[in-house]
């Protein structure tokens, strides 16, 4: 088994889709940040390394619970004893197996955890499944599955449980703070990001004890909306037939050159074009509302529910 001494310790742990991209791509240019997945595409660069082995949780309708989790391979070629070492792995924050391996083994590590409106994280969250491959639902048929076991979270349906429990955030940001204590978890809003992603990144670093100045001047938005192309060429390199794999394995039986090869190759298949956002029935946005309103009122009033040197606004 591989084994690693040298952890992730700045831990970027959501909630989905609340600017965690954006933040990856901006402190790890840092020169006293290291990323360790920084080999992989920013949009793919969750590792989920404190959720390792078999899923406890319905992460996402890919990933049932007792699915086989491996972390991303991590990469230590280039590390050169960097102050902070960073990961961004946003299901962390819903998981207790994560919050108690880092009270436990990472007491020292810091939290960044970034927040927005639940319904509009719903909303996203349901159009970045809808990114990948794997994923086909109309936000119609979602709220139809979700009205069929009557709005309850269910932890053996792995179509509905992420989307109920994601924007449901309030109990898990409280319990990380307590927790890991308000020195070492910040919470930042989305809109924070970015309407001033200068002042989060400035206010970041006094807390991390780093040169502010060492921070990138281009700070544009990551991971932004879109859906994948439907050129024949990216829908091929996307899912390739089975034979493609089959001669790969017969010409390159190593499976570290074939990935040295084909998997530049196989990325330019990830090619998103710009959608026009789903428009969502005034009904559905209702009970969406009335669904999430105790988190809805956490979210536009956070200041009274959580110490406020913990907020960067």
């Amino acid at each position: 088994m591989q084994s690693i001494t040298n952890i992730p310790n700045l831990l970027l742990i959501g909630a989905p889709k609340c600017g965690t991209t954006s933040l990856l791509y901006w402190m790890r240019q840092h020169p006293e940040i290291y990323h360790p997945w920084g080999n992989i595409p920013i949009s793919a660069s969750e590792s989920g390394f404190l959720l390792g082995g078999i899923a406890d949780l319905p992460y996402s309708p890919t990933k049932p619970i007792g699915t086989l989790l491996l972390p991303n391979e991590i990469n230590l070629d280039n590390y050169k004893n960097q102050s902070w070492i960073i990961d961004k792995s946003p299901q962390h924050l819903y998981s207790h197996r994560a919050l108690n391996s880092v009270i436990n083994y990472l007491p020292e590590s810091r939290v960044i955890i970034t927040l927005r409106n639940p319904v509009d994280l719903f909303i996203s969250w349901h159009g970045e499944m809808n990114k990948g491959i794997d994923y086909d639902v109309s936000l119609q048929e979602l709220i139809n599955m979700i009205e069929k076991e009557d709005w309850k979270t269910n932890l053996e349906n792995p179509n509905t449980w992420p989307f109920l429990t994601y924007p449901q955030y309030s109990k898990f940001v409280n319990s990380w703070i307590e927790k890991m204590g308000t020195e070492k978890v910040k919470v930042i809003r989305l809109s924070s990001i970015a309407d001033d992603p200068k002042k989060v990144l400035d206010s970041l670093c006094k807390w991390l004890n780093l040169d502010s100045t060492k921070m990138p001047n281009n700070l544009s938005i990551k991971n932004q909306g879109g859906k994948l192309s439907n050129n024949l060429l990216r829908k091929f390199l996307r899912k390739p037939p089975k034979l493609v794999f089959t001669i790969a394995r017969t010409f390159f039986p190593s499976r570290n050159f074939r990935k040295i090869i084909f998997d530049p190759i196989r990325r330019m298949g990830w090619k998103y074009v710009p959608t026009e956002k789903e428009k969502i029935p005034p009904e559905v946005e209702d009970k969406l509302s009335i669904f999430f309103k105790e988190d809805i009122e956490f979210f536009d009033n956070i200041e009274d529910f959580i110490p406020p040197s913990v907020l960067i606004d």
